[in-house]
């Protein structure tokens, strides 16, 4: 298979410009502009039918380019991929969310899904440039909003042999919390964007839920300090609250330290609902 390898670098220090010229590389620099932006700059230079974008933060398998053969082929499967695994030496953080972010176990057959992360995607280039590829405008969830604008054109096709490792996912508790708060406030300028749908309304009704029951809570916490109401109260809506979040935790959990790990998911959604729904309230106060 004939392939070209781009690396567009956005002004890096760190030697990446030198080793990637030293392999060969074709490589391009194109600082203080959005990742959407890059991606843009690469895929306009690229020769080939079929655009692949690999984060600089990720490693493939060996077996990487033998997954894609099939595809590569089938010219009816305009995009697919897979989302990326965490190192095998990874935090609670990074084991439990990827539970969320993963789309299937590893075994699963291909199927058909709404998005997929950029940092191991494919798209033919016809359908990328009939939806004019990546919102350059967009700081981050760029790729969510390709995937939107992208299924009115073809399926999106999840492959979990595709694998990628991707090695910047937030390693602890304050690093989520920001990246989740940062991705949020693109998540809604994206919804402007590209119209909303319906597959979009549980992230809007999710992150609101959140912050109107934690407003909720500490309003009849205070009444029940102060004598007003039963503590019962307090008890019942927070177990109202909690309790479909945590169950989401287990559905999503796996392995026989099943409970430890819904339990670390449980926390994990609390935080990704609170930092989406500041961001919704917040809006621009939080770029």
């Amino acid at each position: 298979m004939a392939y070209e390898i781009l690396v567009i670098d956005n002004g890096s220090e760190d030697g990446t410009v030198d080793i990637a010229r030293k392999f060969a590389a074709d490589v391009h620099i194109v600082p203080d502009v959005t990742v959407a932006a890059l991606r843009n700059y690469g895929a306009e230079r690229a020769q080939g039918h079929v655009l692949s974008f690999i984060d600089a933060d990720c490693t493939l398998q060996s077996d990487w380019f033998d997954s894609v053969l099939p595809y590569i082929d089938n010219e009816t499967i305009k995009c697919f991929g897979s989302p990326p695994g965490i190192p095998d030496q990874s935090t609670w953080v990074q084991e439990c969310w990827y539970q969320i972010r993963k789309k299937g176990a590893p075994t699963d057959p291909p199927q058909k899904v709404e998005w997929l992360e950029s940092m191991n995607l494919f798209v033919r280039r016809d359908v990328f440039n009939a939806v004019e590829g990546f919102d350059t405008s967009l700081e981050t969830c760029e790729d969510y909003d390709l995937g939107i604008r992208l299924q009115n054109h073809t399926d999106i096709i999840c492959d979990p042999s595709i694998k990628a490792v991707h090695h910047g996912e937030a390693h602890n508790v304050k690093r989520f919390y920001e990246k989740e708060r940062w991705r949020g406030v693109s998540n809604i300028e994206g919804i402007r964007k590209h119209g909303f749908s319906m597959t979009e309304l549980p992230s809007l009704l999710f992150p609101m839920a959140q912050i109107a029951a934690m407003l909720l809570t500490t309003v009849i916490l205070i009444l029940a300090i102060a004598g007003k109401v039963s503590l019962w109260w307090v008890l019942l809506l927070i177990g109202m609250w909690q309790l479909p979040l945590f169950l989401m935790g287990y559905k999503k959990s796996a392995g026989l330290q099943r409970l430890k790990q819904a339990s670390g998911i449980w926390a994990l959604l609390n935080v990704y609902f609170t930092a989406r729904g500041q961001s919704m309230f917040m809006g621009a106060a939080w770029q």
